[in-house]
């Protein structure tokens, strides 16, 4: 039996605490939680997750650098707004941590500046690490890290075309936003004021290790800074396969999307053997939704596959990067034409 629930208070919420402390005991080289020394029997209470460790549209809104900006655009955009200020809100942070990377190989110190200083306390820095921001990273297929050519040639005609179109284009048009947010932001940090030396100064800064391609795809220049398009990208493809809708006690209940560090480390099963719920302070209880016994993997459900609340497969597809319960690549299902993405015609 598990003898007591782990509690994650807030006095010690920082997330690099929860990262560094609880989740290496809790997970191995593949992302599978995997509780040593307990055993639990269904409906036992297995952890409480405080909502001011996961991320939430507050980080966003109370943003030293960026959160005036990401209120106006709350304030001001239609439907979704959120899922794209908490994207921009992401895609700064990573951002932001990769030019401490960059700094401290250089030679720097956490405590050199005030720069340094903020930089090396990034609420989310090693959650921000654990995530897929490019294709392939934690098998991730996500059709917002595809070339445009690519959804033509291998989606044209196929059930998850249009939803695939729709979404890349509804983040293209995001990016250009969240630029004139998080841009200014990302390059101050780079130490760019605007002249030539700091120009400079810019183009020898971060890169993501696949980034060696110009600034856009026709080879031209463009005042976005380096990795901000694959970053919002990235932070996109993060919140539509891993937020989770809550209730939010600050907003009379209202749902919210969050990403919460200690579910995200769950793989997706139809059959779960957790189940969560939020309290009425937003704090998240998971309980054993089986007998769990020592060693065993927990599984999570992201949506139903089978109820009344099912999501068909080619949606599934193309909000979580995954078709599940299938082992075969998606590329291969998709020249195969898998009913899963192509309707089939009737037999005459």
């Amino acid at each position: 039996m598990c003898r007591a629930a782990v509690t994650l208070h807030d006095a010690s919420c920082h997330v690099g605490v929860v990262i560094r402390n609880i989740l290496p005991a809790m997970m191995d080289k593949q992302r599978l939680l995997d509780l040593h020394d307990l055993q639990s029997v269904e409906g036992e209470l297995l952890l409480r997750v405080p909502r001011s460790c996961c991320v939430t549209l507050d980080d966003a809104l109370n943003d030293i650098e960026c959160g005036s900006g990401f209120r106006k655009l709350l304030e001001t955009a239609g439907p979704g707004a959120d899922t794209v200020v908490i994207a921009g809100y992401l895609a700064k942070e990573y951002l932001l941590l990769g030019e401490y990377d960059r700094r401290l190989k250089a030679g720097e110190m956490p405590d050199d500046n005030a720069e340094m200083r903020r930089l090396s306390n990034i609420k989310f820095a090693p959650y921000l690490r654990t995530l897929p921001w490019e294709r392939g990273v934690n098998a991730q297929e996500h059709v917002l890290f595809w070339e445009d050519g690519d959804v033509d040639a291998l989606l044209k005609g196929s059930l998850a075309y249009a939803d695939a179109v729709e979404t890349r284009a509804t983040v293209k048009i995001a990016i250009g936003i969240l630029d004139g947010i998080i841009g200014p932001v990302v390059l101050r940090a780079r130490g760019d004021d605007g002249s030539d030396k700091a120009n400079k100064k810019e183009e020898r800064s971060y890169r993501f290790p696949w980034q060696q391609q110009s600034r856009d795809a026709g080879g031209g220049k463009t005042n976005v800074p380096y990795g901000l398009e694959e970053a919002v990208r990235g932070a996109f493809v993060i919140s539509l396969s891993r937020a989770f809708a809550a209730p939010s006690p600050i907003r009379g209940g209202e749902e919210e999307d969050r990403l919460e560090p200690i579910l995200d480390m769950l793989q997706h099963s139809n059959v779960p053997n957790i189940r969560h719920r939020c309290l009425d302070d937003g704090t998240i209880e998971v309980t054993a939704g089986a007998m769990i016994k020592s060693g065993d993997e927990l599984f999570n459900q992201y949506r139903d596959e089978e109820g009344a609340n099912s999501m068909p497969y080619h949606k599934f597809f193309t909000r979580f990067g995954f078709v599940p319960g299938v082992t075969e690549p998606v590329a291969k299902l998709i020249a195969e034409r898998s009913t899963i993405f192509f309707p089939q015609r009737a037999t005459v």
